[in-house]
This record gives structure tokens, sequence and C-alpha cells, in this order.
């Protein structure tokens, strides 16, 4: 999953907002002089990625996808899942969408404990209106193309715009069967860390 995901997963459970982003960039063993809820915070957005990763719905939709996407199915299946729950943020959530980013960007408060990578991410999410733009196909497209940036040798996501639209169906169907399972998923290891 993507980061509006991550952020509303965190307020399902009643978890750290910011804990959920920093598992984005924790590696290896989770340090112990950070606070006990962005621990926890890190933990969740592991548990969420190997659960959907594994997720046979999450997984058949990658396998879908012709080569060469299919090596990066999993970026654009989570960028796509980001977009479905824009899409349908009212089935999955009372408040508003721009209100629900609203909330987000007042609980990412950068501090000390945040690497410099999630310091700039935070600020471009919030000077761009990122999670906003997920809401529409051509602002989920241009954020698969940026993603590019990030690889030392150019990918085809920003050729993936046919792709979208071919099996965009698909996608759908299979966000919409994997998504209420997620949530699930994670309340349930809330309660088992309770």
């Amino acid at each position: 999953m993507n980061y509006l995901a991550h952020l509303h997963l965190a307020q399902l459970s009643q978890t750290s907002l910011p804990g959920a982003l920093l598992g984005e960039y924790a590696r290896g063993h989770i340090d112990t002089q950070l606070s006990t809820e962005l621990q926890l915070g890190i933990r969740l957005h592991r548990q969420i990625d190997s659960y959907t990763d594994a997720h046979p719905l999450h997984r058949g939709a990658v396998q879908a996808m012709p080569s060469p996407f299919r090596r990066y199915g999993g970026i654009i299946m989570d960028m796509m899942f980001d977009h479905f729950l824009a899409r349908f943020w009212r089935h999955y959530h009372d408040q508003p969408l721009l209100d629900f980013i609203d909330y987000a960007h007042r609980q990412l408060i950068p501090d000390s404990q945040w690497p410099p990578a999630m310091v700039t991410l935070v600020a471009r999410m919030q000077q761009y209106q990122l999670l906003a733009s997920y809401q529409t196909l051509d602002g989920i497209t241009l954020a698969i193309a940026r993603i590019d940036l990030r690889f030392r040798s150019p990918t085809p996501l920003p050729l993936c715009a046919p792709l979208l639209h071919a099996q965009y169906d698909n996608m759908e169907r299979a966000f919409l069967g994997f998504y209420p399972e997620l949530m699930a998923f994670v309340l349930e290891c809330v309660r088992r860390e309770a």
C-alpha cells in the first residue's frame, strides 16, 4: 500500500500517522530509541506491506500485467490501490477525504526522529497536495511516472497510462475485494499488540 492507505489504516487503528510513514524509511531492526508509538507504526507498516504483497488479489493483479510492467507491478498496484481508496473513500471513512488529508497534514509535524527523506516527503506531500491528486487517474498516473526518478536506470513507469486504462476495471475489483480484508487484518494486528 502507499501513503494514503498507510495513513488511513493508522487512523483506523488509532496508531501513529508519522509512524505509519516512517515504516517507509526504517530498514532492518527497529531503533529502540524511537518512541513506542513510532515503533508500533513501523511494525504495522511492515505487516501491512507483507500482507498486501502476499494477498491473492494483489498478486493476481500484478501477475496479470504484461512485461515489462510486471517487474514494477507491486509499485503500480500499491499506487492504484491508493487511487481506488481515494475514489471510494466514503465507503471506508465517515470524514470527507479532503478533511482527512488536512487532519493527516496536521499530524505530520517533523521532529528529530524523522529521517531527512521523510521530512522532504511530507513537505512535498503538503505543498503539492499529493494525496488529493490520487483521486484522478491522471493524478495517480503522474505519481507513478515520478517514481521512475528514484531508480538509477529508466523504467517503464512513465509509460504506464495505457496499461492502467486497459486493466482499470480488474484493478478496481481487486482493490474492492482486498481492502476490507486489509482493514480487518490491521485491527487484528493492533489488538494482538495491546
